[in-house]
């Protein structure tokens, strides 16, 4: 089992910086084994929005991609992520994970996020436990999207996140059609170009 989620707690429950291990690391794994794996986010900030959190979560796929010797696939709660033997052998651990996490989301999102904390969580059976308020959050944002239609808006927006795997390839992502990553819905593309006007996501008008 696995899962990425990125929630929004008031200030005093978060300490910037933070980053936690809970559960072995990778240098207590057989060489070519697996291991359960969650990665909590927990962001604060005068400008966040719940709206904005699955865009941040987002970026994990983004952020983790661009460390030498770790690859990221997937989202939500089909996440993969690869560690080479280079990269263990010159000391990569999980908690470089939150590391990454931590530091790009604040240099990215500074205008939205003051604080970052990072939980990794490696037990099976933290990872369900936790898995089971990360569905809830996933069908939250997708209940916000229920009854929109192609036809009840204007505008409908690009993606073009995943050009780091597919350098040609982009989405037109509307109320009825999401990403083909099946994470990014029209919500979060409006959301994203709320954030980062130049960012990955543009407004598309329809016609």
């Amino acid at each position: 089992p696995s899962f990425e989620l990125c929630r929004t707690l008031p200030a005093n429950e978060v300490e910037d910086g933070k980053i936690e291990v809970i559960g072995d690391d990778i240098d207590a794994l057989e060489e070519g084994s697996c291991v359960a794996l969650g990665i909590v986010a927990e962001v604060s900030g005068a400008k966040m929005q719940t709206d904005f959190e699955p865009i941040l979560e987002r970026q994990f796929h983004r952020f983790l991609n661009c460390a030498q010797g770790l690859f990221h696939m997937g989202q939500r709660d089909s996440s993969w992520i690869r560690i080479s033997k280079d990269a263990f052998a010159d000391g990569l651990k999980l908690e470089h994970i939150g590391s990454i996490l931590h530091a790009k989301i604040r240099e990215e999102y500074s205008a939205i996020v003051d604080k970052c904390q990072v939980t990794i969580y490696t037990k099976v059976e933290d990872v369900e436990k936790h898995l089971v308020e990360a569905h809830e959050a996933y069908s939250e944002r997708d209940e916000r999207l229920a009854g929109m239609t192609d036809e009840s808006v204007d505008i409908f927006y690009s993606c073009s996140l995943c050009q780091s795997f597919a350098p040609n390839h982009i989405c037109v992502i509307t109320p009825e059609r999401s990403g083909l990553c099946g994470a990014y819905n029209w919500l979060d593309g409006r959301a994203a170009y709320e954030i980062t006007p130049t960012g990955p996501n543009q407004p598309i008008d329809k016609g």
